[in-house]
């Protein structure tokens, strides 16, 4: 967890510092895709190994198709009322 959190922040720092280069901001957007990606299918390689999980794949896509949804209403929510009770002052 101290690698992540390390990496985290010498990257933030990084990026910080060389904000003014236009080309590597390019170069490390497609980069981080990239690697998004090759993590993605590496993720689905993972899952699609695991007898338990292949065989419990319907109840565990409903029960994160249930997750996500309430996700979406939570985060819709949240944002409805902050823009209603905070956004909208500043207005006035």
């Amino acid at each position: 967890m101290w690698i992540i959190l390390v990496l985290l922040f010498a990257g933030s720092i990084a990026g910080f510092l060389l904000t003014r280069l236009k080309s590597l901001n390019a170069v490390s957007e497609k980069i981080s895709m990239y690697t998004i990606y090759i993590l993605l299918f590496f993720m689905g390689l993972n899952v699609g190994t695991k007898p338990e999980i292949m065989k419990n794949l319907a109840g565990i896509g409903f029960d994160a198709l249930i997750i996500a949804l309430f996700a979406i209403a939570g985060s819709v929510a949240t944002a409805y009322l902050l823009f209603r009770f905070i956004l909208r002052k500043h207005e006035e």
